[in-house]
């Protein structure tokens, strides 16, 4: 029917205070609050409740037996907890696949002991997409994948983003600029040829991509149709809401299944430290933000059913079963 709604999916990536010091090279001051915990997310599951939406929490293993509380809080709301990677470790991409998997397990592990539950998706530290990545999460029984942004703008953003920080940016950050290639709905991984994209793929790392392909989902968080412009909060924080509402309205255009991407940081209040003025985010108080997210989520409730990402890839392979 034209008038139901399509099915959507929020996802929040809890990075506290140290990803953001971490990132650009530098140690987090002792004392350090985890805001991400103690603000940001009682915040978002306030206006989750309001606008009723169940959302995908990625959380790092390091956090979560340090905030076991909070993360059992999600599971009790409703909400999916994933799996963030043990500790945001950045060039993620360049770790071997022995690597990947004990990074990955450990933390799977950590979630899981707090949660009673196996979280089944994974994204990785900064968009930081390997050609092996989709092999070593088969290789551990995951569900989905959702590393992947899918946007040409990369190589521009790791230098805006070295520019603006005065600091060293890894060279995987935001992937490489042939994803802007890959689909925006979710697809499974063999469905779509690396080899489009990703020219240079070994014939090992292609074996490596494609074991139990039929497993392993992909669910590339949502970029502007047609253009490709990253849209999640953090660049609509800085951009301005035109960038949102152009992105919204070309995905129900498209009936592109949006997931959408929202940082717990990004509803924290203001972080009195110059080192991190790059994140204009973490700059602003949440009283100025928070119209925005108003806006954002009552927008996207309206359009769009909005359940955990292992829902709406659950109903996809369902549907590509059918």
């Amino acid at each position: 029917m034209s008038g139901e709604k399509l099915l959507g999916t929020i996802q929040v990536d809890v990075d506290d205070l140290w990803v953001y010091y971490e990132s650009i090279g530098r140690q987090t001051p002792e004392g350090a609050r985890p805001v991400a915990f103690e603000q940001g997310i009682p915040r978002l599951l306030a206006l989750f409740d309001r606008y009723g939406i169940r959302a995908t929490f990625f959380v790092c293993g390091r956090d979560a037996a340090a905030q076991g509380e909070t993360i059992r809080e999600l599971i009790r709301r409703g909400h999916e907890v994933a799996n963030h990677s043990l500790a945001h470790r950045n060039g993620f991409a360049r770790l071997s696949p022995a690597e990947k998997i004990t990074d990955i397990a450990t933390a799977g592990e950590q979630i899981s002991q707090v949660t009673g539950e196996r979280p089944v998706g994974f994204k990785a530290p900064g968009f930081s997409f390997s050609p092996d990545l989709p092999g070593v999460l088969a290789e551990l029984g995951y569900l989905y994948d959702s590393s992947l942004l899918p946007t040409f703008y990369a190589p521009v953003m790791r230098l805006a983003q070295r520019l603006l920080s005065g600091g060293h940016v890894d060279p995987t950050h935001y992937g490489s600029a042939r994803n802007g290639f890959a689909p925006l709905s979710p697809f499974r991984i063999s469905d779509f040829g690396f080899r489009i994209w990703n020219r240079r793929s070994t014939a090992s790392n292609l074996q490596s991509v494609i074991r139990n392909p039929q497993l392993l989902w992909e669910a590339p968080v949502t970029t502007v149709p047609l253009f490709r412009l990253p849209m999640h909060s953090t660049f609509v924080l800085s951009a301005g809401r035109w960038l949102f509402d152009l992105g919204l309205t070309l995905a129900k255009a498209r009936r592109v299944p949006i997931n959408y991407l929202l940082h717990a940081a990004d509803v924290v209040d203001t972080v009195p430290d110059p080192a991190l003025a790059s994140y204009k985010f973490l700059a602003q108080p949440w009283a100025a933000k928070r119209p925005l997210y108003e806006h954002m989520l009552g927008k996207l409730s309206a359009a769009y059913r909005l359940v955990p990402t292992a829902d709406l890839i659950e109903q996809a392979d369902k549907l590509d079963g059918a």
